[in-house]
């Protein structure tokens, strides 16, 4: 189980996406108060901490709603129990009720350890999207709790999404060093050697991993988005299905169904599949998380109309909730879906109605900084479709000049893609290939652009090659690679 990419390089709200569905699983929380090795936790109740312990054994293994439970329970024995709601905020579905329960751990930081605020400085990094800080209070908890398995962990993770691979694969196997039956690092083991092509060892620690939790879903959904992406989608769907028999409520398992389904160029089976979710749960988050993959689905088939009525779905259920930041990524979606139509006015109207959302929102200032920046970002992408080199340049220089201040490294990879894009307008090839090639490789969009230059250049083996690995890339559940797939097989039969 794992994120999200969209086509527009928008704001990491793929970061909060990413943070409720990932962050459950790099728990920093050991809990034995006494172990001076580990990160303690700080409760004035004995069966707090039991019920504390037992939700983060549920979402150590991504069952993060069956975990609420157990932190409701925990808040209720202790009111001050800042770890419980920082945990409760890691599973939420919805931005709205994410950003709540972290400002409650927030503003009981001081009650705690240094361990645990330092835990809580991490994560409001993450969601400030403030990479370096986040790095830096990592590398202290480190440096004090050298011998805790979930601080290897969780840094590990945060490698993984940097990317830095080798450096991940250090600290998720010192994580099995310290304990071998801690089973998320074998998860993100899998996930790493899969980034990096090598599919046998990612085999391997997922196998590790299914045999370590075999009656737990997560294991079986993870080895089976491998063999969706080796293109091994019927045997991928086996593995999802057998996931569902555990936990039927699942919901990662039917969207990976569905995207195998989709790849088999069965959109309405995997409709079918997705509709399912609406008789297994009354979540708004899981709800809306059903209507995007469904407007995924209708995007890899052409079927723009219905895309557009699935993500107007997920508007209806933000304002039914009352969720600004939920609202401002329902519009950002809308906006790059009309930029995927050719509908450019209308792409810009919604990338700009969408500020106007995270402004109202309670997320930190720092976050709506960085929203607004991304603003240049989408509107740089509406400019390079319609070959407007001149806006192009003005919004890429407006973008660099505040990113680079940051030292943000996805804002830095934005930075690359936006000269690329430029590049490409004035068809200088060879510089457009240089700065694509430090953007996202996980953007198939990019990617694709990188063969388009290729074969301005006429060098049809490498453009064939580039063109080849973004029809085959088999994303999860992705926007991008539903709008450029077809593309890039029509570009294959061409050559």
């Amino acid at each position: 189980m794992k994120k999200i990419n969209t086509f527009s390089k928008k704001i990491n709200l793929s970061l909060i996406a990413t943070l409720i569905l990932v962050v459950a699983s790099v728990n920093l929380f050991n809990c034995s108060k006494e172990n001076s090795d580990k990160i303690p936790v700080t409760t004035n109740s004995e069966k707090a901490l039991e019920y504390f312990n037992e939700g983060i054994a549920l979402a150590q293994k991504l069952r993060g709603q069956e975990a609420v439970y157990y932190y409701l329970k925990a808040i209720a024995e202790d009111k001050d129990f800042a770890m419980a709601y920082l945990q409760l905020a890691m599973v939420q579905t919805t931005p709205k009720l994410a950003f709540k329960y972290f400002n409650k751990a927030k503003a009981l930081s001081k009650k705690v350890s240094e361990g645990e605020q330092l835990t809580i400085l991490a994560i409001e990094a993450k969601f400030n999207n403030d990479r370096e800080k986040e790095n830096d209070y990592y590398l202290e908890l480190i440096e004090k709790f050298p011998n805790d398995e979930m601080v290897h962990n969780t840094y590990g993770n945060f490698l993984y999404f940097l990317p830095k691979y080798k450096s991940a694969i250090k600290h998720l196997k010192k994580a099995i060093a310290i304990n071998p039956e801690l089973s998320q690092p074998y998860n993100m083991l899998g996930y790493t050697y899969r980034q990096l092509g090598d599919y046998d060892e990612a085999e391997k620690y997922f196998k590790q991993y299914i045999n370590l939790i075999q009656n737990d879903p997560n294991p079986y959904d993870s080895y089976a988005e491998l063999l969706l992406k080796k293109g091994e989608f019927e045997e991928s769907i086996k593995y999802y299905r057998r996931a569902l028999e555990i936990q039927p409520k699942f919901i990662a398992s039917i969207i990976g169904i569905s995207t195998n389904l989709t790849l088999l160029n069965r959109h309405e089976d995997a409709c079918e599949e997705l509709e399912r979710i609406e008789s297994l749960s009354d979540d708004p988050g899981e709800l809306k998380r059903m209507h995007y993959a469904k407007a995924v689905a209708n995007i890899d088939i052409g079927n723009f109309e219905r895309a557009f009525e699935e993500l107007r779905e997920n508007i209806s259920i933000s304002k039914s909730i009352d969720d600004n930041l939920a609202l401002g990524q329902d519009l950002i979606n809308l906006g790059t879906l009309n930029l995927m139509s050719g509908n450019y006015e209308n792409a810009l109207k919604y990338y700009e109605k969408s500020i106007e959302y995270f402004e109202r929102s309670d997320m930190s200032q720092d976050l709506k900084y960085y929203v607004r920046r991304q603003l240049f970002v989408n509107a740089s992408y509406v400019a390079y479709l319609r070959n407007d080199i001149i806006t192009l340049n003005m919004y890429k220089e407006k973008y660099e000049t505040s990113a680079k201040k940051t030292m943000n490294l996805n804002e830095l990879r934005n930075v690359h893609a936006l000269a690329g894009l430029a590049y490409l307008l004035e068809e200088n090839y060879v510089d457009a290939i240089f700065e694509l090639k430090q953007a996202d490789q996980e953007n198939t969009v990019l990617l694709y652009f990188i063969g388009t230059a290729y074969e301005e250049l006429g060098d049809y083996k490498k453009s064939q090659k580039i063109y080849k690995s973004v029809a085959h890339f088999n994303s999860l559940n992705d926007m991008n690679y539903a709008f450029i797939r077809k593309t890039a097989l029509a570009k294959l039969d061409d050559l």
